[in-house]
């Protein structure tokens, strides 16, 4: 049996999660969705929420790297960790650790709020609504997890495995740099910035040095958790005009050509090695609007490539568009990705243009849907 990601169930979710997701429908509070291209006026609104986020964690990154920094001094002053005893030696970096960790928990909550806010009031902006509903629970939860910087969950989109072809050394390796960079985000990166800094007898220097670490740090997280965050805004908004165009071409196109096009998207996703949000949303999508049964298709580009020679040129006009529009849903086309569209646009008798890509996503990312590729 097929699992519907469009049905996922928020009960799965850690508590963490289901707070977020009851926090950012309660801010969201739309009562119908709207999606649309975003105007000047909203972008910009948009764009100073992000702003701003960037400015209140770089200044919670000073505020507790002063506390922290300033513990370290009163401690320098009444213990050091440098005493030949042992006993001294443990009290010091109890105090320290109790401490870093303490300002360090309300610091995440700090930003935790600063995000989530900002991201359900983007929501709002986007005209999304977050319901319980299917496609916008799928929404909320795939927000939620980037507000909080948690990863998606690795399981299959409707059959299609994003992570097949990923050896599991890596996908273990992965895993152990998310934790890290969690963790770093912590009181782990002050402690061994101190060490590092200690040996290099600049001491004295560590407090200072230290706020303006913690806040650079703060500034470049916030920034990429934002920035996420957008791109799961602005996919509906895209899926929305691909499924206008899918409907007004599907006129003529038979069950081969129709499952032909969707098992090249499908392709494009497992070379994503990404199980983001969006491609559920447009999975869920062109399925229903091709009318092909959810979780049937083989997975297996090798047995479909020979087809693209024999597509229409509006045909091959409609499979590109689909393919492009598919590598910008998750925010980072990958150099396989990227491979994969040069090989069907040589095989359509087209040139790929790296640079259009990068164009369109532009358009994407700025809350323009398709932008130009919608005309073509």
């Amino acid at each position: 049996m097929i699992m519907d990601p469009a049905k996922p169930d928020l009960a799965k979710l850690n508590a963490i999660e289901r707070m977020a997701v009851r926090y950012l429908r309660r801010r969201n509070a739309l009562k119908e969705p709207r999606v649309h291209r975003w105007p000047r006026e909203e972008l910009r609104t948009i764009r100073w929420l992000e702003i701003s986020a960037v400015i209140l964690a770089a200044v919670s990154g000073i505020a507790s790297g002063a506390l922290i920094g300033g513990l370290e001094i009163w401690l320098n002053f009444t213990i050091t960790d440098t005493d030949e005893s042992w006993i001294r030696w443990i009290e010091y970096w109890a105090i320290f650790l109790a401490i870093s960790v303490l300002v360090s928990g309300v610091e995440i909550v700090f930003l935790y709020w600063v995000v989530l806010w900002r991201v359900a009031r983007i929501t709002s902006i986007a005209g999304l609504r977050l319901s319980e509903h299917e496609v916008e629970q799928v929404i909320a939860i795939g927000l939620s997890r980037s507000a909080l910087d948690l990863p998606d969950p690795r399981e299959p989109i409707y059959g299609i495995d994003p992570f097949q072809r990923v050896p599991r050394w890596r996908l273990w390796a992965y895993a152990l740099m998310y934790r890290l960079k969690i963790g770093a985000t912590s009181f782990i990166v002050r402690v061994m910035l101190r060490r590092v800094l200690a040996r290099a007898a600049v001491r004295a220097l560590i407090p200072l040095v230290a706020i303006v670490v913690y806040a650079v740090w703060n500034a470049i997280i916030i920034g990429w958790i934002m920035r996420g965050s957008r791109v799961r805004a602005a996919g509906p908004v895209a899926i929305e005009e691909l499924a206008e165009s899918v409907r007004s071409k599907l006129a003529g196109l038979d069950e081969h050509t129709r499952r032909l096009m969707v098992e090249a998207v499908a392709e494009v996703i497992i070379r994503s090695e990404n199980d983001h949000p969006n491609f559920v949303l447009l999975l869920g999508r062109l399925f229903q609007e091709f009318e092909i049964e959810r979780g049937s298709l083989t997975v297996d580009w090798t047995a479909h490539r020979h087809g693209l020679a024999q597509l229409k040129p509006a045909e091959q006009d409609l499979l590109l568009l689909l393919l492009n529009t598919t590598v910008m849903l998750d925010g980072r086309p990958r150099r396989k990705q990227k491979r994969f569209l040069e090989e069907v646009h040589t095989a359509c008798g087209r040139r790929f243009e790296p640079d259009e890509l990068d164009e369109n996503f532009a358009e994407f990312f700025q809350g323009q849907g398709l932008g130009e590729l919608r005309g073509r």
